[in-house]
């Protein structure tokens, strides 16, 4: 019993002194910009997602990217993801109505951005954007951008966020969100009526 105990104390002394090499993550999702927009029916969702491999080995594999899942949204009917580095705008592996599979390649102590646009169909004047699966990575956004297109004649009910700007030009209508250091702890929701 005495060794067990000495042996626990001294497994505890040594991830206290290092807890980083017991849970470090080498692969970080720091930033994201995107662009929603809001028209004929659907919700497009335009991102520029940004990782970093904080490891001296190169990161090879795939990540699942969730959709919103509601009886009040249709059905993702589109889906696109591209890698910016090698060019290929083929890197989604498989999709469901849960989400899509994409793979990501960075190279040790390396960056890459990944390009990923969505459309889903809206039913009841209500769109989404998943933002809490940020909690799941351990690490807020360094910086977050948002924008939101709407023709001015549709109206904003409510919004899970209140946006930082809003413009009008051209019979549209745009909202802006800059985050710095951003946890999110909803999602993105829209309220809508036309």
């Amino acid at each position: 019993m005495k060794i067990v105990l000495l042996i626990f104390s001294l497994a505890f002394f040594f991830f206290s002194l290092f807890p980083k090499l017991s849970f470090s993550q080498s692969l970080q999702f720091y930033k994201e910009d995107l662009i929603f927009e809001i028209k004929d029916n659907y919700f497009h969702v335009d991102g520029i997602y940004h990782f970093c491999n904080n490891s001296n080995k190169e990161i090879n594999q795939v990540l699942f990217y969730p959709f919103p899942i509601d009886k009040l949204y249709g059905t993702v009917d589109s889906v696109f993801a591209a890698d910016f580095k090698t060019g290929s705008v083929n890197i989604i592996t498989n999709k469901s109505e849960q989400g899509a599979y994409f793979k990501i390649k960075i190279n040790a102590y390396g960056i890459a951005k990944y390009h990923i646009f969505y459309r889903q169909k809206t039913e009841n004047n209500k769109a989404e954007y998943i933002l809490k699966t940020t909690q799941k990575w351990g690490k807020p956004f360094e910086k977050a951008s948002y924008k939101l297109i709407v023709s001015e004649k549709l109206r904003i009910i409510s919004m899970s966020y209140t946006p930082d700007s809003i413009r009008t030009e051209k019979e549209k209508k745009f909202y802006f969100w800059n985050k710095t250091d951003f946890m999110p702890d909803k999602n993105m929701e829209f309220y809508f009526e036309p």
